[in-house]
């Protein structure tokens, strides 16, 4: 069978093994999402239980018989199956079954994911850390954040939420110290409107980058409203959008200091070209949300003017990456494109 007449043939969610990967901790990731065409498999792991149950019920019965290289196509059928929910939960089931399908035809077509999708990848992406459980007002703190900062990253990014106004802007500055360089500030959705436009003159330009998602909403009224109220204030959002209409309207209306997707969350690697797209247009820097590392590489590879460095999440991806044969691991601020077949990592089930 050649690749422009394979088909998907079995679409199946798999447990991972706890043996392989290690004992289970509460928020990982413990499934699989494999596909099949032509005696050929393909695969994308680790993926949470809910989007997993939703490939299992639904999605994977709509994507059987559909051409393997046909992933536009394949986007408007999973999406139709969905209709009103294809929001939040259904964009990412929708983009982890994406995922799992381009491994397969990387496969297929004996090329890494990177080479589909660009004629020439980049053989090397810059990636940046961020350690978003390390609280910065404990005593050990400064040597975590100067180890980090140490190991060659872009730059870093660190949580600041549960603190005064005040202590937030001291916190950032001390964390800017600490890595000897600007860093970026995630808020997780917690600051609100009253506390960010607190914050903003507290801050100093040189010190943070950005903050991202400082408000628990991310929509184009709420963060229209912010800029009028914070002027000059830079800001990063994106891992909360579902649909490519309300990024590209943000985008163009709030001109944010980084667009910060997530490549599964946004729908899959198919949808995250758009994206990609929509940034471009809007003269809007992409640094790509960490949760989807592996895909992001590859897109990052692909269209190295479009995307800056990816985000590395220091504590959490070496926990996902232990179902993984193959891991991606950053040195010197860089990871490796991997030169296998699809993704380049086998799942270890």
């Amino acid at each position: 069978m050649g690749l422009a007449d394979a088909v998907i043939e079995r679409v199946r969610v798999e447990r991972l093994n706890e043996i392989v990967a290690g004992p289970w901790e509460a928020g990982d990731s413990r499934f699989a999402v494999v596909v099949e065409a032509g005696g050929v498999t393909g695969a994308f792991a680790p993926v949470d239980e809910l989007p997993a149950a939703l490939i299992a019920t639904r999605l994977g019965q709509s994507a059987l018989r559909h051409p393997v290289n046909d992933h536009r196509g394949l986007l408007h059928r999973l999406l139709a199956e969905l209709g009103p929910h294809a929001a939040g939960l259904g964009r990412w089931a929708v983009g982890a079954l994406d995922c799992a399908v381009w491994d397969l035809h990387g496969r297929l077509a004996d090329l890494p994911v990177a080479a589909l999708l660009s004629d020439r990848p980049a053989r090397q992406v810059p990636v940046y850390a961020s350690w978003l459980s390390l609280n910065l007002t404990t005593e050990s703190a400064a040597e975590f954040v100067k180890a980090t900062a140490g190991k060659g990253f872009a730059f870093t990014k660190w949580a600041l939420r549960d603190a005064e106004a005040r202590e937030i802007a001291l916190l950032a500055e001390r964390a800017a110290q600490w890595a000897g360089q600007s860093v970026a500030v995630d808020a997780l959705g917690t600051w609100g409107h009253l506390r960010t436009t607190e914050v903003a003159p507290l801050l100093d330009l040189e010190t943070v980058r950005w903050v991202e998602d400082p408000l628990a909403r991310t929509d184009r009224t709420a963060y229209i409203r912010l800029r009028s109220r914070s002027e000059g204030l830079r800001v990063a959002f994106g891992e909360r959008l579902s649909h490519l209409e309300d990024a590209r309207a943000l985008l163009e209306d709030c001109r944010p200091e980084a667009f910060t997707f997530d490549a599964v969350w946004c729908g899959g690697i198919t949808e995250a070209r758009g994206w990609l797209g929509a940034a471009h247009d809007a003269r809007v820097p992409v640094h790509l949300h960490g949760r989807a590392f592996l895909p992001a590489v590859h897109l990052a590879a692909a269209f190295p003017d479009a995307v800056g460095a990816v985000e590395y999440q220091v504590v959490w991806e070496p926990r996902r990456q232990r179902a993984l044969r193959g891991r991606l691991r950053p040195d010197g601020g860089h990871v490796v494109l991997p030169d296998r077949p699809g993704l380049g990592v086998e799942v270890r089930r």
